[in-house]
């Protein structure tokens, strides 16, 4: 044998001998990885924690999961990443089925193309089992076909408590054709907030098609909140006859009669919240047309925002209205409601005649919440600038954004209506009033006459709502 042979020889067993070693190594590898993962679990499972029973662990993680969505800060979801600390939490969550019942996605080019938004849906709706109620919220932003996930949805819509979608104008059709046979028993809550197209914007005012219930047919008496926005209006329709909280939200593109009008308002009998939003409501071609008013006995809040033709809100009957407010009205006219006591006034601008118009339609204000829109509205309250005694039983302020122009005269009003008035004990200032008040060297003087207290979170409307209705106002 040649010295050439017996080298590559040699060189063949020591690659042999390698191989081995490595395959030797890899086993090993395994064996510690195998044997620390055992480890640590007997250290995890001397731990505290590990020693409560899963049921409370299971409840931690409920509460963790309420707070982090409060918060709203963390991108991946609490089971997400509770599930990969240890195989114990993973069995845990994947076992609970009511940390995967709120179903909270945005759907976007890059998550839709890649299939994980969609698989992130079917796992919610797998683990959550059929015995919890679905709290969906789908914020859609794509062109592309979306039938994969409306079908999803509708195989579960005998679970749906609350769903909100928010989508582009293109996807009306798709979303009206879905829930037009989609059986949802236990439904609550229904927001449909569907895009404009901006195409439309310089085009002439259009009719809206239709304002009769075409959806949700087996909604039922468990229907009580419904918001239809954008194009939803006027197109998707559930029936409202149990509805008490009713979100109408407009496009300045088309109008509605005030038959329309009539016909919505009536059908929703047991009505209490009603928010109008940028409503366009055409007046009768006929000056001399008498309109009939709807009647709303049940309704004590109305919030109005950019509402166009203000005389439809004297064609409202509200016997029982106890809260008024108005965002970004230019002009006020209404009968008088000497049942309400809460009015609330934010980027209106008013004229003097029509703050007193406002002081004389509300007689009984007990708590008003003010910006820095109106400014005037300081020396009108005075006693004897509008009226002798404006707002006599005016017991509490709320403000917002007071200006460093405006705070000798929000103090003049506050100790000339509390001389007055006797009544006002408290006032409520967010975070820049504040500020404006203590740089002015006032905030000091307000506390020794009036209880203050912060307002930083505006107050949810309407309050008491239970949970988060986070497509509100959506512009």
């Amino acid at each position: 044998m040649d010295r050439k042979t017996a080298l590559l020889l040699s060189l063949d067993a020591l690659k042999d001998k390698k191989e081995a070693l490595l395959r030797d190594l890899s086993a090993v590898d395994a064996e510690l990885e195998a044997t620390q993962a055992q480890f640590s679990r007997l250290l995890n499972e001397d731990t505290f924690i590990y020693r409560l029973p899963d049921e409370l662990i299971s409840g931690i993680f409920l509460a963790c999961q309420q707070m982090a969505r409060l918060s709203r800060k963390a991108n991946i979801p609490l089971q997400v990443v509770a599930s990969h600390v240890s195989h114990r939490w993973r069995e845990i969550i994947l076992s609970t089925p009511l940390l995967w019942n709120t179903v909270d996605l945005r759907i976007r080019p890059t998550n839709h193309i890649r299939g994980r938004v969609l698989s992130q849906l079917d796992a919610h709706l797998t683990r959550s089992l059929d015995t919890c109620l679905l709290n969906i919220t789908l914020d859609i932003s794509i062109p592309d076909d979306i039938s994969e996930y409306l079908k999803l949805l509708v195989d579960h819509s005998d679970r749906w408590r609350r769903l909100s979608i928010l989508a582009r104008y293109e996807k009306v059709g798709d979303i009206q054709a879905v829930l037009s046979y989609a059986q949802a028993p236990a439904l609550e809550h229904l927001s449909l907030n569907i895009g404009k197209p901006g195409f439309l914007e310089g085009s002439p005012r259009r009719p809206y098609q239709n304002v009769y219930p075409n959806i949700l047919p087996s909604s039922g008496t468990t229907l009580t909140f419904v918001r239809l926005a954008g194009l939803a209006l006027g197109h998707s329709h559930p029936p409202t006859h149990s509805v008490t909280t009713l979100h109408l939200d407009g496009w300045t593109r088309h109008f509605m009669t005030h038959e329309q009008l009539k016909a919505v308002l009536e059908a929703a009998i047991a009505l209490e919240n009603l928010s109008l939003n940028q409503l366009y409501i055409r007046p009768p071609r006929d000056p001399l047309e008498i309109l009939q008013p709807v009647n709303l006995p049940n309704l004590g809040r109305l919030r109005v925002r950019g509402f166009y033709w203000p005389v439809s809100l004297s064609l409202m009957e509200m016997p029982g209205l106890h809260s008024l407010s108005l965002h970004d009205v230019e002009t006020f006219d209404l009968r008088v409601l000497p049942s309400v006591q809460s009015l609330s006034l934010e980027a209106c601008a008013f004229s003097d005649a029509e703050l007193r118009s406002l002081f004389q339609a509300t007689p009984s204000i007990t708590t008003l919440s003010i910006d820095d829109s109106i400014p005037e509205i300081y020396s009108m309250m005075l006693p004897g600038a509008a009226l002798s005694k404006p707002w006599p039983h005016l017991e509490t302020i709320s403000l917002r954004n007071l200006q460093s122009r405006d705070v000798g005269h929000f103090c003049n009003m506050v100790f000339n209506v509390g001389e007055s008035h006797k009544n006002l004990a408290r006032v409520y200032l967010d975070r820049r009033s504040r500020t404006v008040l203590r740089t002015k060297h006032r905030l000091d003087w307000l506390q020794d006459r009036l209880k203050v207290e912060n307002f930083d979170i505006p107050e949810a409307w309407p309050p008491g709502l239970g949970y988060e209705d986070t497509h509100d106002l959506l512009d």
